[in-house]
């Protein structure tokens, strides 16, 4: 349903057939009761008789009442540009549509990459540090990163081992 236009009509408080006599009729009764020098403490008082004079300057001339008629055809045949649509998700799948359900993919992924991040936090400062065992069953480890140890250089002399 289309809300009702506000128009010069309303203005005057008469309806959208009312013939001339009617029309000035009220825009006196309007202007009399309305009139800035009648409520001096009203500060609207002037705004007030500015749109009455206005909406009787229009429908006192019968080409401009037409073409305030036209208008009001026009506004009250075009459809509402503010009809509510529901973009809710009636069921649950119609919550994974990603068309319509984007909100929920970003709070779900979110929320995986907050707790694989406190995890991996948690995980990290409860386990000890693993290091490499200089007793390790097999013996030292060698990392790949290590570089291989040189043999002193003797100049082919054989040095006594020590006692």
């Amino acid at each position: 349903m289309v809300p009702p236009v506000p128009t010069y009509y309303d203005v005057l408080q008469v309806e959208r057939d009312a013939p001339p006599e009617r029309i000035r009729a009220a825009w006196r009764k309007l202007a009399q009761k309305y009139h800035p020098d009648k409520l001096p403490d009203n500060a609207n008082a002037s705004r007030a008789m500015a749109a009455i004079n206005a909406a009787y300057a229009v429908l006192s001339d019968p080409h401009e009442r037409a073409r305030h008629d036209r208008w009001i055809d026009q506004a009250e045949s075009r459809p509402s540009r503010l009809e509510p649509v529901n973009t809710e998700p009636q069921t649950f799948w119609g919550m994974l549509n990603p068309v319509t359900g984007w909100p929920w993919y970003l709070l779900f992924a979110t929320m995986a990459f907050a707790l694989g991040t406190v995890g991996t936090a948690v995980y990290l400062t409860a386990m000890p540090a693993r290091l490499p065992s200089a007793t390790a069953p097999h013996g030292p480890v060698k990392h790949k990163t290590q570089a291989p140890q040189a043999e002193p250089r003797t100049g082919g002399l054989k040095l006594p081992e020590s006692v």
